[in-house]
């Protein structure tokens, strides 16, 4: 095959690789701009705070003894465990021991309160009701609370969680870890929005994880090769041609000779 033929095929390749990945590149841009401009819809202030926190008792107040907690914390989950850790401290108008445990199963966390010694984990609709309502700007209703496995943006594993919608302007839903009430994700009507921005630019759906980037990442990256691929022949054209204008010998032109002076007869 000859240079042409290659480069006719390169450049065949190159015009389809980069229809291919137009649709792409304009999904690219766009929902890259929605995140990157337009935060004022959908990112506001408090995210993932408390913006009417309860006040519980002070943490001197426990009648609940440490040792008993742990106790009551190994039970929770069949007595053979480990202790990695016990917390005390106040939400959601309780005082809590919290306490990690490691066992057979893996690690888990026990709720308990710091009073009574009433066993809060995993939690019920009605406490996550209450702790949910903590992270909503307005009082609202609740109207709908539900049970699902739930893997955050940012980590690598699913948790068992609830979920809490509210009725209020922004349509708020609350998802908590059952186990320590910790709010793993707020979302709100804009909010939703921003997060299918934030996939549809990733191209982060069914668990790939952004792995689907290599859709339209391998055809642009053989569209930037076959694009050099142009340039050097078309580079090689051009040497070539200026090489054959230089092996042209020059043309010569003979001299034109002095015309001979005219005689003149005297009268």
């Amino acid at each position: 095959m000859g240079r042409g033929g290659a480069e006719r095929i390169v450049r065949r390749a190159h015009r389809w690789l980069g229809i291919g990945a137009l649709g792409f590149l304009l999904l690219s841009v766009v929902t890259g701009l929605l995140w990157a401009d337009a935060k004022f819809l959908y990112w506001d202030e408090h995210y993932k705070e408390k913006v009417r926190p309860l006040t519980g008792p002070p943490v001197d107040s426990a009648t609940l003894p440490l040792d008993r907690a742990l106790v009551l914390a190994k039970e929770a989950v069949g007595g053979l465990a480990l202790v990695e850790q016990a917390t005390l401290r106040t939400d959601f108008g309780r005082l809590l021991y919290e306490v990690k445990l490691l066992g057979e199963g893996g690690s888990t966390t026990v709720l308990l309160d710091a009073m009574s010694g009433e066993r809060l984990s995993p939690i019920t609709p009605d406490l996550a009701s209450t702790v949910a309502a903590q992270y909503v700007r307005s009082p609202a209703a609740v109207v709908g609370v539900e049970m699902e496995r739930y893997q955050p943006r940012k980590k690598k594993r699913a948790y068992d969680a609830v979920r809490v919608r509210f009725d209020d302007a922004d349509a708020t839903e609350i998802v908590l870890d059952r186990q320590t009430g910790e709010i793993l994700e707020d979302e709100g009507r804009w909010r939703k929005v921003h997060f299918a921005v934030m996939q549809l630019h990733q191209l982060n759906f069914f668990g790939f994880e952004k792995t689907l980037l290599n859709i339209p990442g391998v055809p642009i990256l053989l569209m930037s090769l076959s694009g050099l691929l142009l340039w050097g022949f078309h580079r090689a054209r051009a040497r070539r041609a200026m090489q054959a204008a230089a092996d042209v010998p020059t043309a010569t032109v003979p001299s034109r000779l002095p015309a001979a002076p005219k005689e003149t007869t005297r009268a």
